[in-house]
């Protein structure tokens, strides 16, 4: 029973719990602590709520993000007070700059103990800055505070996590002793205004939903965009309901469609008129350009598609997203729609239903599809192994079920410049808000939990290092997560930025190669480890992985010469398609 506790502390702990899972939220990830014991007794004893151990704070706070990610729906995340809240912050950042609610129940010392050096006791308000939605700092449990006031907190709380704005939020709960669920005292004519509470299963305070968007300038864009005379649609980062929407109307305006990596519609085939390389064509003398850009969804993984949008060749730029912050690095939007893409698609449908557009589309099809040919032959060449070639075989042969986690710097671009196009449609995760390469291995842990699917985490060598400490937690996680590290002794993403030119610099100061491998630390952490070398042998040991149903680590041989080799070669292929195909193609 919520009520049935023995001391203020616990019973406190008990209606913030009981609240958290009346609103949705069920998975609460734990650090250890003291300071948070009450919060923890009552997440451990409450029925429906399902509790994930976490070592460190900071993998804690992205194992909760990655959970949210997939779920859809606010993680809470629960930890003692001190520099244990501190380590939030990376995770809070990249939650807040890519809209993932997450839910932080940070305990906290006493008013009495804070500023006086108590230990673990620091600043904790405000430690977050302006990365959380909302911040609260409760008082101490005591019968002072109306009972209903503590629960409608609660309530404001996951809403301002969950409605429109998503993002991180700060609940901090002060606790006195006794912290332990040890027998003291209370009076139980407080709980006495929630007797109707108490007798349901509702939370105190409902937030009705509804996109108030209203269409008052879809006719004036309709109208734009029946004119237009070479119309390009732009997929940025999406979920699945805008991504069929956003399909629909593509189908219905026949113009080509880029579609970035988050799409939802970079991978699979539920968008067939989709233009992988459009972003190896944009820019290009004798290649026309856009005169409309109608943009859905911000944050475009491809640097050489937002180089080229933001060039502003085209008169009119259209982008739509539910984010009411700036997303216009060019500063070449024209028009800054801040909707719900699944509801602005569904208007704009209604009024090219009797006036479809008359206009020719761009004529890049046969350019692109030249492309795709001249690729996957350069990726498929000869017998070595490559980590285009590791990203493309994933993107064909995993199961369409699957969950397929990537980590910044190459993996995220090797998926979205060489993944094929007959492959299936996966469900996709990648942490883009700050693009970091920390938490990675906690992040893609907690988006298998919350999939529920066999999940694969394509990482880089330097990321797999940063976040060691959750292999630990592989064994106890109930969704496997087969971890293909790409090792190539160093980040080679620096090898193809100017930094390059100047070796000097370069290396070791930026690359940082390691001559590193993991298959001691894998034996540490008892997790089941694979070195390949070749083609076949990845095969082999990717399905092993897959059969048998356990999290395991596949090394993937590489070096930061090859990789950069691999690369230009395959570069100089597609060049090379275009020259050759470009004038006949347009």
């Amino acid at each position: 029973m919520v009520n049935d506790a023995p001391n203020i502390q616990a019973l406190w702990a008990n209606l913030i719990v009981e609240e958290l899972v009346r609103n949705g939220v069920e998975h609460f990830v734990v650090c250890p602590g003291s300071r948070s014991t009450p919060l923890v007794q009552a997440v451990v004893r409450n029925p429906r709520a399902k509790a994930t151990v976490w070592l460190d704070e900071r993998g804690a706070a992205f194992h909760a993000l990655g959970h949210a990610r997939a779920e859809g729906w606010a993680t809470a995340v629960v930890t003692t007070s001190g520099t244990a809240v501190a380590n939030l912050l990376p995770a809070v950042v990249e939650a807040s700059l890519d809209r993932q609610p997450l839910l932080l129940l940070t305990a906290d010392r006493p008013p009495e103990l804070r500023e006086v050096g108590a230990n673990q006791s620091i600043k904790q308000m405000g430690i977050f800055a302006d990365h959380t939605r909302w911040s609260f700092d409760l008082p101490v449990p005591s019968t002072a505070m109306p009972a209903r006031a503590l629960l409608s907190t609660i309530d404001e709380a996951v809403h301002r996590a969950v409605d429109g704005q998503e993002g991180p939020v700060q609940i901090n709960c002060p606790f006195r002793e006794p912290l332990a669920p040890t027998e003291a005292p209370w009076d139980r004519a407080w709980l006495e205004p929630l007797a109707r509470w108490l007798a349901d299963d509702e939370a105190l305070v409902e937030f009705p939903t509804g996109d108030l968007y209203e269409d008052l300038y879809a006719e004036d864009l309709a109208t734009r965009i029946r004119s237009a005379e070479r119309g390009l649609i732009v997929c940025g980062t999406l979920n699945r309901a805008d991504a069929d929407m956003v399909s629909e109307l593509a189908t219905q305006l026949g113009w080509p469609a880029w579609t970035d990596i988050r799409s939802d519609l970079r991978l699979g085939t539920k968008l067939p008129e989709r233009h992988a390389h459009i972003d190896r064509l944009l820019g290009r003398d004798g290649v026309p350009q856009p005169d409309l850009v109608l943009q859905f969804g911000g944050r475009l993984t491809s640097k050489p598609m937002q180089a080229a949008l933001d060039r502003g060749d085209a008169a009119t730029y259209i982008l739509v997203d539910p984010e009411p912050s700036r997303l216009d690095p060019g500063h070449c939007v024209t028009h800054r729609v801040i909707s719900s893409v699944s509801l602005f698609c569904a208007n704009l449908l209604v009024y090219l239903e009797d006036e479809p557009p008359a206009n020719e589309p761009l004529a890049l099809r046969a350019a692109d599809d030249a492309i795709e040919r001249a690729l996957g032959d350069a990726v498929d060449e000869g017998e070595a192994l490559s980590e285009p070639w590791v990203a493309r075989w994933l993107s064909k042969q995993m199961h369409a079920s699957h969950g397929l986690f990537l980590s910044n710097s190459m993996p995220i671009r090797d998926m979205q410049g060489y993944a094929a196009l007959e492959g299936p449609g996966l469900f996709l995760g990648a942490n883009r808000g700050a693009s970091g390469i920390d938490g990675i291995l906690s992040t893609a842990a907690g988006f298998a939990r919350g999939h529920a699917e066999p999940t694969t985490l394509l990482v880089g060598d330097l990321a797999f290092v940063h976040d060691l400490n959750a292999l630990m937690h592989l064994r106890e996680l109930e969704t496997p997560l087969t971890i293909v590290v790409l090792n190539n002794g160093g980040g080679s993403i620096f090898s193809f930025l100017p930094i390059a030119a100047h070796p000097d610099v370069l290396t070791p100061f930026i690359e940082t190669p390691h001559g590193v491998s993991f298959d001691g630390v894998c034996a540490s952490f008892g997790i089941p480890y694979a070195h390949v070398d070749s083609r076949a042998g990845f095969e082999a040991a990717y399905r092993e992985s897959i059969a048998t149903g356990a999290s395991s680590v596949i090394e993937v041989a590489s070096s930061l010469a090859g990789n950069r080799t691999h690369h230009a070669r395959i570069d100089q292929a597609i060049d090379q398609a275009i020259a050759e195909t470009i004038q006949k193609a347009l």
